[in-house]
């Protein structure tokens, strides 16, 4: 009888959970056995071959960016940074058209904009990871390092995406990196005075310093720069070795994920299972860092643990933190409502052997309106080990839309009063849990499929 009651009113009130309870795949729109890179002319393609920088079985994609141009339509950007020779663009734009091993990619904004050998650093030489702003802003960090030499100091550029012209360049002084040993790898950027009201001059930049463990904060209106460090920065010795698909290998990166809800920035190191956060308003703080960069270290807080490490990490406009664990692989949120802990991790249902190694994570908002998580997978595992089979599919590009993450998020924000409730997709079974608490009843729906 009270089983019933119960199940009935579960029912009554989580009409979206039941909606929404329909698994929604993870989308593969591109894949590559290996990179394929385009050129505009045949001299170009003649120029990467004789400077021997065209060596596509070097080119490892670690990142994307997505910008739904008004007028240009669709346009999506990966990377390839220069770990090694071999490759004549760093930053690309994905064409439709396809060869036998993948979409052939397009250098941005052009092939002259790339310093292939490190002779000019007006040009760009390798870019890990992009932020496109709602100002149709593209911020480029190039590291200035080719393989283990560092041909140019690190610089910022920004792009128009309506022009696809530069209109800012920033180099950064000496006293905020350390050649080589310093390596920017992930920006992400807020717009303080957005359109359509705002000027888009008030941007902060947030950068991972992922080998000399720091944080590089870069304001555009100041056109100023300034280091930051921290001890939850460095990489855990004991997460250091890592396990993917049963493949074992070594990385101690450290500084590496960065996300933020407009009030704190959320950072992890990949070799931990911590995610830590500091507030904005301390990091924001020029003068604070000017004598000392290792200040207010109070001020950084451990926020959560996860249940294993993870690289890329991103956050939607409800503030969901998504990110991909490496052993079990699965793709995650956490919910801003909850604290932050493996139990309350949310599984999003996908395919493990599409999301091996999620190097480059985004969200972006499409056309609709509809906020969707953007992924790069590559299989890192085995590029560690010298295992990459290149008769097998290797990189993708994945998208997933969030609004029915976001509206069950919604409808699961009672006040007080009213039951809340909870749901839960994963493999097997489908399940429910009913949890009667003190007070007021506490339900939680699990469906599991």
């Amino acid at each position: 009888m009270w089983r019933a009651f119960f199940v009935t009113l579960i029912l009554a009130l989580t009409p979206h959970a039941i909606l929404n309870a329909k698994i929604r795949k993870v989308e593969v729109l591109y894949e590559w056995k290996q990179v394929v890179y385009g050129f505009a002319t045949k001299e170009d393609r003649q120029d990467a071959i004789d400077n021997d920088n065209l060596i596509p079985e070097n080119a490892k994609p670690i990142d994307v960016a997505v910008d739904y141009h008004s007028k240009k339509g669709k346009r999506v950007f990966t990377t390839t940074p220069r770990f090694t020779t071999g490759i004549p663009y760093t930053l690309a734009v994905v064409t439709d058209k396809t060869e036998e091993n993948g979409p052939v990619l397009m250098p941005y904004p052009d092939y002259s904009w790339h310093n292939s050998n490190g002779s000019s650093c007006e040009k760009i030489t390798s870019v890990f990871r992009v932020a496109i702003t709602e100002c149709n802003q593209m911020i480029v960090v190039d590291t200035g390092v080719i393989g283990d030499i560092q041909h140019c100091p690190p610089q910022l550029l920004v792009i128009d995406l309506n022009t696809d012209t530069l209109s800012h360049r920033y180099v950064f002084d000496p006293s905020i990196y350390v050649d080589v040993a310093s390596l920017f790898i992930t920006p992400i950027a807020l717009v303080s005075d957005p359109p359509p009201k705002g000027s888009c001059s008030k941007v902060k930049v947030y950068v991972a310093d992922v080998t000399f463990h720091g944080l590089v904060v870069y304001d555009l209106e100041l056109d100023a720069a300034w280091r930051v460090e921290n001890r939850f920065m460095y990489p855990d010795p004991d997460q250091g070795l890592h396990t993917i698909a049963n493949e074992k290998f070594i990385l101690m990166d450290g500084m590496f994920g960065l996300a933020s809800d407009g009030k704190k920035l959320y950072f992890h190191p990949l070799a931990s299972i911590n995610e830590y956060s500091v507030p904005l308003s301390v990091i924001n703080n020029r003068t604070i860092f000017e004598e000392d960069v290792e200040a207010v270290p109070h001020a950084f807080r451990k926020t959560g643990e996860r249940s294993s490490s993870c690289a890329a990490q991103a956050m939607d406009s409800q503030n969901n933190l998504y990110f991909v664990t490496f052993n079990p692989i699965k793709l995650t949120r956490w919910s801003p409502n909850k604290p932050y802990t493996p139990k309350t991790e949310l599984d999003i249902p996908a395919d493990p052997k599409l999301i091996e190694f999620v190097s480059g994570m985004k969200v972006h908002k499409n056309k609709a309106g509809i906020e969707e998580l953007w992924m790069t997978s590559n299989r890192f595992q085995k590029i560690a080990r010298g295992t990459l089979n290149f008769n097998e599919v290797n990189f993708r590009l994945l998208r997933r839309p969030l609004d029915d993450i976001q509206k069950v998020s919604t409808s699961n924000k009672f006040r007080q009063g009213p039951p809340q409730m909870d749901l839960r997709m994963r493999q097997g079974p489908a399940q429910m849990n009913l949890k009667v608490m003190q007070g007021p009843p506490h339900m939680n729906l699990r469906v599991n499929k």
